[in-house]
């Protein structure tokens, strides 16, 4: 495993502020051909002749990682089912072998989402888990967990992906769900549970050390403060607004870890990037999630500990980040408040998670129906700013959190609702295009959704999951 960035030095600074490449994280997930000091060495040796060509040195001693559907062939006459069913393969990935690479290798085989993301993805494993399992695929399945099980093991958390650049942070923890789902789709569940019971009382601890919890209530986090490998060119542009706000890098990266990079959720009202404090915030859906996995352990364990701890979080949730007019928000823990100002698809977790009292549940819904729900399905949230967890997209997770949350608290017909607009998005751009994608317009379902750091990806493993495992909902 290389962290690149360190390895290569001033040739990683170089080729990612040379303007050549149109996808900064491809540099950052190349192979290297030879040793990273052997490259590092013929790179001072030649930089400096008059006819050095920078691209052509990276094609000799570097190769891209291959897209794992590069060979995939889209076939107009299949129905999306048959389309997910033949593209699964070309998703799926076999256990790694060491490479010289940013890829942290893993011992099971594993489901990458599509695109430019050639590794696997903590929260996209949960919802492309879902569809796998309405395929059948089990022992895919039991293999993404044990990856993760393994990764808990190894470095104390599931990084954000499989990349040494993503080892600081997580991303929102879907383990609990995850083995939750494993075992009440297997013939023995309690074994499931006891195989992964360690892991996940790791991975608590992890999200309940001390600089991601304040009084009962839990951040996102990330260990470093500074550029990311992935987008590193991108962020070195942000250096000097860094100087005069130390911490805005660990914001951008916590943003990063929430999943929803980037949002006008994470930013002060009517500002952008440049105002980002996602460290201020208790999130609602990280705080029902750890109420899921505190709520598990106990159940599993009947240990006093794990039944009070989650108890006690459903509570904080319920008392503390809801409004009785406007539903679930995040609270701002540095001007000790709710921000009611950001409605957003995050309402929706205390539904999905069983946290919300039924009366909470009502204004949610009312809520949703008012800012939420669109044409295509659930926006992230009402807010135009041009960063792709906002207006006009819909995301698959999100989709399925809100139909689900729906359905736990006896809202059929609500769920249906939503259910039927999304997979009607879905079908709108695969009849047009061919294709599942990342993320979709919910506005105006015939086009394609906007905004972002990257250009929109193909694929893509939640987007097929959720399809998947709402249309046999729906059945």
């Amino acid at each position: 495993m290389h962290r690149i960035d360190r390895d290569l030095k001033e040739l990683f600074v170089a080729l990612h502020t040379s303007g050549i490449w149109h996808d900064e994280k491809a540099l950052s997930d190349a192979v290297l051909k030879h040793a990273p000091e052997v490259i590092l060495a013929a790179y001072e040796v030649e930089k400096d002749a008059s006819d050095f060509d920078l691209e052509q040195f990276f094609h000799a001693h570097f190769d891209f990682a291959q897209d794992a559907a590069v060979d995939f062939v889209a076939n107009s006459t299949r129905t999306p089912e048959e389309h997910i069913d033949a593209l699964w393969p070309y998703l799926h990935k076999s256990r790694d072998v060491a490479e010289r690479s940013s890829k942290i290798p893993l011992p099971y085989s594993y489901v990458v989402p599509g695109g430019r993301f050639q590794e696997v993805y903590y929260w996209d494993s949960y919802f492309t888990q879902i569809g796998l399992i309405v395929s059948g695929k089990m022992s895919w399945v039991a293999d993404l967990v044990a990856n993760f099980d393994y990764l808990i093991q190894t470095l104390g958390h599931v990084p954000n992906g499989n990349r040494t650049y993503y080892e600081s942070r997580s991303q929102p923890p879907y383990f609990a769900l995850m083995v939750d789902g494993l075992a009440q789709a297997s013939e023995d569940p309690d074994a499931v549970y006891a195989r992964h019971l360690d892991a996940l009382k790791k991975e608590l601890a992890f999200w309940s050390a001390p600089e991601r919890t304040r009084e009962g209530l839990t951040r996102y986090y990330d260990r470093e403060n500074g550029p990311r490998v992935e987008m590193f060119g991108t962020d070195l542009e942000w250096l000097s607004h860094a100087e005069q706000r130390p911490e805005f890098f660990r914001h951008l990266r916590a943003a990063c870890e929430s999943g929803w990079d980037f949002s006008s959720r994470w930013f002060e009202q009517g500002k952008g990037l440049e105002s980002i404090e996602t460290l201020d915030l208790c999130p609602v859906d990280l705080n029902c999630l750890l109420y899921f996995l505190e709520e598990l352990l106990g159940r599993i364990t009947g240990e006093k500990e794990y039944v009070e701890a989650a108890q006690q979080r459903k509570l904080a949730i319920q008392e503390k980040m809801f409004d009785p007019e406007k539903g679930f928000f995040d609270w701002q823990w540095s001007e000790d408040r709710l921000r009611c100002e950001h409605p957003s698809a995050a309402m929706m977790y205390p539904l999905f998670l069983g946290v919300a009292t039924e009366a909470q549940a009502e204004v949610v819904v009312a809520q949703m129906n008012i800012h939420l729900l669109q044409a295509g399905g659930i926006t992230t949230t009402p807010v135009f700013s041009g960063q792709q967890w906002d207006a006009p997209n819909g995301w698959a997770p999100l989709q399925w959190v809100a139909f689900e949350g729906l359905r736990k608290y006896g809202y059929d017909e609500e769920a249906r609702e939503v259910g039927e607009r999304w997979l009607r998005t879905c079908e709108v751009v695969y009849e047009a295009q061919g294709k599942f994608v990342e993320k979709y317009n919910v506005y105006e379902p015939e086009n394609l959704s906007a905004g972002g750091e990257y250009d929109l990806q193909d694929g893509f493993g939640w987007s097929n999951g959720v399809y998947l495992a709402m249309k046999a909902a729906l059945k």
